[in-house]
């Protein structure tokens, strides 16, 4: 039985996430901030207020406490992660000219910080076992940012700096890294942000299909994973044609 660690995994992808690995049969811990989110979700995914396949930690996953406390409860039966989900952050939506430096810090805490800490805190056993996958769940906005997600945005961009770190670290030692770029999925995080009817909200796809496709992406041994299918081209215009890729989102962003 696998131990899989889904950061994140109260609400949206993670929680999406961790029915399918329960579903699976494995052995499902998930983190979160908030221990009653975390408790609603294991009533819903085991359909018990206790699983014994189905843990909780609450707690900051950009705590290094918090993520060694994890690590050390697992080793106390015997366990180490064999899949790590980084898939903890959060989005404030501030334009550029209204977020100041602490909102910068604090979204680089809460989306790349929490990933770093994970990450290094289930390192050392995976080496040691020469196998294991970490995923890192990035955003479009970590290759085309968005103006209005200032923080955020800049955030998505430095997981996409680890990613590439973690790749060139981890090369030949038996540990996947996939990094994940998703586009608008119907999360409680984004949806506040979208207009209903729009042209956005249109593309959007919902947190268990976002799901499948991480655990498609693992099985293949994908390195990178870019959904829904828009997301390439997005990526693939801003690189070529960045002033046109800053238009066509100015435009989105009025309707």
């Amino acid at each position: 039985m696998r131990t899989i660690w889904i950061t994140g995994g109260g609400t949206g992808i993670g929680r999406a996430l961790a029915e399918r690995y329960f579903q699976n049969g494995d052995r499902v811990i998930i983190s979160g901030r908030r221990p009653d989110v975390l408790a609603e979700a294991v009533r819903s995914i085991s359909g018990k207020d206790t699983c014994d396949r189905l843990w909780t930690f609450a707690g900051d996953a950009a705590d290094k406490a918090h993520a060694d406390h994890v690590i050390t409860q697992l080793a106390a039966h015997g366990l180490s992660v064999d899949i790590l989900i980084n898939n903890a952050g959060q989005n404030s939506h501030h334009p550029f000219s209204e977020s100041s430096l602490e909102d910068f810090e604090q979204a680089f805490r809460a989306n790349c910080g929490s990933a770093l800490q994970c990450t290094q805190a289930v390192l050392p056993a995976m080496r040691q076992k020469r196998a294991g996958a970490i995923v890192l769940i990035s955003s479009v906005l970590g290759k085309f940012a968005s103006s209005d997600s200032a923080a955020y945005s800049v955030a998505k961009y430095a997981v996409s700096g680890l990613i590439d770190v973690l790749r060139q670290d981890l090369i030949d030692s038996g540990v996947q890294v996939l990094g994940v770029y998703p586009g608008f999925i119907q999360t409680a995080m984004t949806l506040p942000f979208v207009t209903p009817q729009s042209a956005k909200a249109k593309f959007g796809k919902k947190p268990s299909q976002m799901a499948d496709a991480i655990i498609q992406a693992l099985r293949q041994g994908k390195t990178e994973l870019h959904y829904p299918a828009y997301v390439p081209w997005l990526i693939r215009l801003n690189h070529w044609m960045p002033q046109m890729a800053a238009r066509l989102a100015k435009k989105f962003r009025q309707e």
